[in-house]
C-alpha cells in the first residue's frame, strides 16, 4: 500500500500541482529528476519493510527469547544465522517489492493523474495475486510477480533452495526495468510547456 501510495503519486503530483515544469526549468537534466523521483519511490518501499522487520524481531524476541528457531525443513537454526537469513529474507521480498514500486511510477508518469496511478498500481498488485491463485495459471506462476514475494522461503529451507531465490532476481529485474525504461522514455519526452 505505502509503495502504491508514493510510487502512484511521485510524478503525477508534480504535474497536478504545477511544480513539474517549474523542476525541469532547474540545472537538473531529466533523467536526474527521474532517477531522483524513482528512488524516492524506491527508498520509501525498503523503509517500510525495514521498520516492519525491525518491529517484528524486536516482537518476537520479547515474545519468545533469543533462542534457535525452526527452519522450514524442521533443522534448529542459530539466531544469529537466523538474522542473516532474515536480511536475505528481506532482500528478495523487497525486489518484488519494488517491481510494484515500478510500475507505480510508470502509472504516475503517463496518467499524471495521482489517484488513477495510485489505485492502477493496487489493481496491479492485486491482478498479479489473482492470476497466482487461479487454475489453468500454472504454466505462467512463477514468472508472475506475485509468486516472487514467497520467493524468500527458499533462504529458510536447510539446505538452502536456491532456486526461487535465483528466479525471483531475474523477475523481479524486468518487472522493474520494463515499467522504469518505459516511464523514462515518456518523462523524457513530456512537453511541460503546455501543463
Amino acid at each position: 500500500m505505502i509503495a502504491a501510495l508514493v510510487a502512484g503519486d511521485i510524478v503525477a503530483s508534480e504535474t497536478h500541482n504545477g511544480t513539474l515544469k517549474t523542476i525541469l526549468t532547474r540545472s537538473r537534466e531529466r533523467g536526474e529528476i527521474f532517477a531522483g523521483k524513482a528512488l524516492a519511490a524506491f527508498t520509501y518501499a525498503v523503509a517500510a519493510v525495514v521498520v516492519m522487520a525491525i518491529v517484528a524481531t524486536v516482537a518476537g524476541t520479547i515474545e519468545w527469547g533469543w533462542h534457535p528457531l525452526t527452519s522450514l525443513s524442521g533443522t534448529p537454526v542459530a539466531p544469529a544465522h537466523a538474522l542473516g537469513l532474515l536480511g536475505g529474507s528481506l532482500a528478495v521480498y523487497v525486489l518484488a517489492l519494488i517491481g510494484i514500486a515500478s510500475f507505480g511510477v510508470l502509472l504516475s508518469t503517463v496518467t499524471r493523474n495521482s489517484a488513477a496511478s495510485v489505485v492502477g498500481t493496487l489493481m496491479f498488485a492485486l491482478l498479479m495475486q489473482v492470476l497466482g491463485v487461479l487454475p489453468g495459471t500454472e504454466s505462467i506462476r512463477p514468472y508472475l510477480l506475485g509468486e516472487q514475494f514467497s520467493a524468500w522461503h527458499g533462504f529458510l529451507r536447510v539446505p538452502a533452495d536456491w532456486t526461487p531465490v535465483i528466479r525471483a532476481l531475474w523477475v523481479c529485474a524486468l518487472y522493474i526495468a520494463v515499467p522504469l525504461v518505459a516511464a523514462y522514455l515518456v518523462f523524457l519526452r513530456r512537453d511541460v510547456a503546455s501543463e
